[in-house]
């Protein structure tokens, strides 16, 4: 198995082309797609974001949610994002591995 890394809690097999946990080496996906989709999500009150995080009421009129993104594997946490509440996951990073 051939790994690239991808950040500090992901690598891309590049035989296999799928992302994988660095650190239990659970795959999550195929490596072009948005890994968030199958990661384990937990969705909160913006509040849970910090206490840095201004209220969102002051810039925009839509709902907004603070997601925490973990393995399925091991309950690492991957990622976090600040979004609407009625939208998918960002997709943050699109490979090419050709």
């Amino acid at each position: 198995m051939t790994r690239r890394r991808l950040d500090a809690h992901l690598d891309v097999d590049t035989d296999a082309e799928t992302v994988v946990c660095r650190r239990c080496d659970e795959t999550l996906c195929d490596a072009d797609e948005n890994y968030k989709l199958h990661a384990l999500c937990e969705r909160l009150p913006v509040e849970d974001a910090g206490p840095l995080v201004n209220d969102p009421a002051e810039y925009v009129d839509d709902d907004l949610e603070f997601r925490k993104f973990y393995c399925p594997g091991c309950a690492t946490q991957l990622a976090t994002e600040l979004v609407e509440a009625d939208l998918e996951p960002v997709h943050e990073v699109e490979l090419d591995l050709e």
